[in-house]
């Protein structure tokens, strides 16, 4: 039943989207350990052949879900609406960064997490994601630009928020933090003692 539906999926789509679809259904499933090149084509309902004429094998698919987490990340806070108070701005950016790895662990498991080492991205795949870590650099830059202090201090101030909202996803996933009221306080009173220390 799965082939036949699949099958129809691929006739109605080009063939790389298929396939990225059908490797994207499997990956949100059961992670990278779930994804190999027989699994795709048989979801996608097309030859392994294609898999690798397309994405070059596993490592493409891969690649293509490294880029497409952190083009989440990026829509998640390029959405934040610029007017908001600089503080208040990193902490919604900070917020979507949490949000994003828990509504995509296993993207983010391949982006900066336990099977990141899984895969060497492209260098147009880590221009890409460099990009989307310095949009937080960009932000800080901006509230320490109206105190007269240099970027570095802007760089400074973001490698340590993004090592703040990395180890607190990565406790989370432990349940060292539970998402409750008072842990979100914690998380809020940790990024604005960053930003003031800016």
């Amino acid at each position: 039943m799965k082939r036949v539906a699949s099958q129809t999926v691929q006739a109605s789509q080009e063939p790389s989207v298929a396939l990225l679809d059908a490797a994207r259904h499997i990956f949100i499933s059961e992670g990278v350990k779930g994804l190999s090149v027989r699994r795709v084509a048989e979801q996608a309902g097309c030859t392994t052949m294609l898999v690798y004429s397309r994405f070059n094998g596993k490592d493409g698919i891969l690649g293509a879900l490294f880029d497409e987490g952190f083009e989440k990340l990026s829509m998640a806070q390029r959405s934040i609406k610029p007017g908001l108070q600089n503080e208040d701005r990193l902490l919604a950016l900070c917020q979507a960064y949490r949000a994003t790895a828990k509504a995509y662990p296993h993207h983010y498991a391949l982006m900066l997490g336990q099977h990141s080492g899984e895969l060497k991205p492209s260098e147009s795949s880590q221009l890409k994601a460099m990009d989307t870590l310095l949009y937080l650099t960009d932000t800080v830059a901006s509230l320490t630009s109206m105190q007269g202090k240099k970027r570095q201090a802007a760089v400074e101030v973001a490698n340590a928020l993004f090592a703040l909202c990395h180890g607190w996803v990565s406790l989370e996933k432990t349940g060292f933090f539970d998402g409750s009221k008072k842990s979100e306080q914690a998380f809020e009173r940790a990024v604005l003692a960053l930003a003031q220390a800016a």
